[in-house]
């Protein structure tokens, strides 16, 4: 049997980090705890399979997506019925900042990087 030995890089995005700890800190009531982000892609919606299930009705079951491309974060929605907003602009994909407001369905987040 022949193995197949690939570079380090070839297994995971080429120069992107590994993590980029961000926190989703709830800016309406619907949640009470930060969500912290620490491995990419993240989906959130409102199915058991979203790898953070949130209990809104007016979310898809797999709502949107955040991912690590090139050292920034990038939200993209995933055809939700009801839209992904970054700072109240309806998005179909979007980097995310430090401070910038995130509303999916009706719950709502404040972006928080970590400066390094």
């Amino acid at each position: 049997m022949k193995t197949l030995t690939l570079p380090t890089e070839a297994l995971m995005k080429p120069s992107y980090p590994i993590t980029l700890p961000a926190l989703l800190v709830p800016a309406s009531t619907e949640l009470d705890t930060p969500l912290r982000l620490n491995k990419y892609p993240v989906r959130l919606g409102r199915s058991d399979s979203a790898d953070i299930r949130l209990d809104d009705r007016w979310l898809s079951r797999q709502h949107c997506e955040i991912d690590l491309t090139d050292g920034e974060l990038i939200i993209r929605d995933l055809g939700s019925k009801h839209g992904t907003y970054v700072n109240e602009s309806q998005i179909e994909e979007s980097t995310i900042e430090s401070g910038d407001e995130l509303r999916i369905g009706i719950t709502r987040f404040v972006v928080e990087i970590p400066k390094e």
